[in-house]
């Protein structure tokens, strides 16, 4: 006959496999940031839940990698010193991939992007030179690629930056500016809703290298795994039309991720 001391001991064995068996189990957390006023990339509604397409690609990354997504939406231009102080595992808001933000933190390309101007619908687009804006006042979001371009080769326009495009495309539909400059796929949402009585995209693209190589996922310099996890899910969601998928729910043009 077997001692009650031997049938605690079988229990204890037992009791730390089922712990360590849940733990396993359990699904870690990857805290997200994001920007939240930029539609449709990320909007924050009047329940304050964040959506958009960013947050259905960040969404279908942790899905891969067995974790849950937990979303913030702040101000763009403090999102990538967050992710370097460590507030969040990664920040996905269409960043622009450039050699200065490379050098601080770690960016995944996960879609090929375009920058242009938006303008009144009376307006050419087809010339966005310097010197077609001298004596215009022309508006960006504070933090972005388009920001630093424009204070780079705009030194004849006025200049107007805002906390969010949405308070740009206020101003321009209301006259106070003459354009506003972004990513085109942005640019592209709002003339098809709120904006399309008065203002349309220029004809023109921005390819400049200086406002980037398509737009990227950030991450803190040398984390690991998490940096390989993501980019696996990320070519498996080209690669098995995932991404076309969620984008075509969005737009009605295609874009690429050509590396």
């Amino acid at each position: 006959m077997k001692s009650t001391n031997h049938y605690k001991a079988l229990f204890a064995v037992a009791s730390l496999s089922l712990s360590v068996s849940s733990a396993m189990a359990e699904q870690r957390t990857l805290k997200i940031g994001t920007d939240g006023l930029y539609p449709p990339f990320s909007v924050v509604d009047n329940s304050g839940k964040i959506t958009g397409l960013d947050i259905e690609i960040g969404d279908a990354i942790c899905a891969k990698l067995n974790a849950k997504c937990e979303w913030t939406a702040q101000d763009f231009e403090g999102l990538i010193p967050a992710v370097q102080n460590g507030r969040y595992d990664m920040v996905i808001a269409s960043h622009s991939i450039t050699a200065e933000r490379k050098n601080v933190v770690d960016m995944i390309k996960y879609y090929n992007s375009t920058a242009s101007f938006l303008i009144p619908k009376d307006s050419d687009g087809s010339d966005l030179s310097p010197a077609k804006f001298a004596g215009k006042a022309v508006g960006a979001q504070t933090g972005t690629v388009h920001a630093s371009y424009l204070e780079k080769n705009f030194s004849g326009a006025t200049l107007k930056f805002y906390p969010s495009q949405i308070e740009a495309y206020a101003d321009l539909s209301a006259g106070r500016i003459d354009a506003v400059m972004g990513d085109t796929p942005t640019l592209y949402t709002w003339v098809q809703g709120e904006g399309k009585d008065c203002c349309k995209v220029s004809e023109a693209k921005i390819t400049d290298p200086s406002v980037g190589d398509g737009a990227g996922i950030v991450i803190k310099k040398g984390n690991e795994p998490l940096h390989s996890e993501v980019q696996r899910a990320v070519d498996l969601m080209w690669s098995d039309g995932e991404f076309d998928m969620l984008w075509a729910k969005y737009f009605p043009f295609r874009i690429g991720n050509d590396k």
